[in-house]
């Protein structure tokens, strides 16, 4: 059996080295500084790609300096470089593909990749990786509920009672926002395995809303592959989990990477990079500061760090 697993992660490794030659097209012999490897989901990976091609092709590639509507993976692909760099440590950030986040910790947990944001229940108990300081505490970020604009009963609901008679549509691999939605003991909650697949149902009114992190946007829309949802005016939920980065064991690095990330952490809140970049990047949007915690009943204590 450990011969078997042995062979399974030497060849995940081999695997990662093609990738990292197709996706950069840089050779990987002679690297004097080797590159620190984020799984990207597929469908964010051009726009990673594109700010790892050109640092300066949008405002936001550039130091969180403009908004990011549409794609969460940059804004941890950025927060990941700059945080690195102002720990010290000047390297490449290089985004491979990943079909979705539970892949993404295994291919850190074996070699793969070198380091992935995620949620603390994700990280603990996992010996093959090491934890960051947590760069978002538990209760500082909340996510809308996001649902058609023409749709009545939704965008007129005003507390907890109201969001109960509807139904929910979420990927349950999404842990903390399946959980929340659960606690909610809502009249029905689809699962989907796509974002996709979320959209459609909702458009297709077979399920009235979902939890989205907040535009940056004015308006705070969100729209993909044709669909538009907009947030229930005065509602959000809080995320009773810390944000961390996880770095894998395997990585001949790892203990130097842990440490500069925890020291460009101190120094990008210190700063204010930290808070620009989840404005600009929308996991956190100011003007949702006094809106209703409908989960405030299990406990939460809101943070409001990055207003």
């Amino acid at each position: 059996m450990q011969f078997w697993h042995m062979l399974h992660n030497s060849l995940i490794r081999a695997v990662a080295v093609v990738l990292f030659v197709v996706v950069v097209g840089l050779p990987v012999a002679g690297y004097a500084d080797p590159p620190v490897i984020m799984p990207v989901r597929s469908i964010d990976l051009s726009g990673v790609q594109k700010c790892y091609d050109d640092p300066q092709s949008s405002d936001f590639c550039d130091r969180c300096n403009g908004p990011n509507y549409n794609n969460t993976s940059l804004t941890n692909y950025v927060l990941l470089r700059e945080t690195l760099k102002a720990g010290g440590m000047d390297v490449n950030v290089v985004g491979i593909d990943s079909p979705n986040s539970a892949r993404s910790r295994l291919m850190v947990a074996d070699g793969v990749a070198t380091v992935k944001a995620d949620w603390d229940f994700n990280i603990a108990g996992n010996d093959s990786v090491l934890k960051s300081d947590a760069f978002i505490e538990a209760g500082e970020l909340f996510k809308g509920i996001y649902g058609l604009p023409d749709n009545s009963n939704l965008q007129k609901a005003r507390d907890l009672d109201d969001i109960r008679r509807l139904t929910a549509v979420s990927n349950p691999h999404w842990r903390l926002d399946w959980m929340v939605l659960t606690e909610m003991n809502l009249a029905s909650l689809y699962p989907v395995s796509t974002t996709g697949q979320m959209y459609h149902l909702i458009a297709q009114g077979r399920a009235d809303f979902t939890l989205l992190e907040f535009s940056p946007r004015s308006d705070m829309m969100r729209e993909f592959e044709g669909g538009r949802l907009l947030p229930v005016p005065g509602l959000k939920v809080a995320m009773p989990n810390a944000q961390h980065f996880m770095v894998s064991r395997q990585s001949p690095r790892a203990e130097e990477i842990i440490q500069t990330l925890n020291s460009g952490l101190m120094k990008i809140r210190e700063n204010g990079l930290l808070s620009r970049c989840l404005h600009q990047g929308g996991l956190v949007n100011a003007s949702t500061r006094d809106w209703k915690i409908l989960n405030a009943d299990k406990g939460i204590v809101a943070k409001n760090r990055f207003y």
